[in-house]
């Protein structure tokens, strides 16, 4: 059930306007403030795709392999 039928901008634009609410925060580098702002601007579902995406850079996350059938 989707919460707003409004159409969403663009995950990079809504990255940046976190991000720049975190400039103020002390304590945190430059670094870990974009990577903060990107998850948090970010829906459940593209979460979850930044996730595999990151996954699969490391090898991690692989298509199954075909099971062979028993004769």
């Amino acid at each position: 059930m989707k919460r707003n039928s409004k159409a969403l901008p663009p995950l990079p634009q809504r990255a940046a306007k976190m991000l720049a609410r975190l400039k103020r925060v002390r304590g945190m580098s430059d670094d870990e403030k974009s990577v903060h702002a990107l998850g948090l601007a970010a829906t459940p579902e593209e979460r979850w795709q930044l996730n595999e995406d990151f996954l699969r850079s490391l090898g991690y996350w692989k298509p199954k392999a075909k099971r062979r059938l028993r004769r």
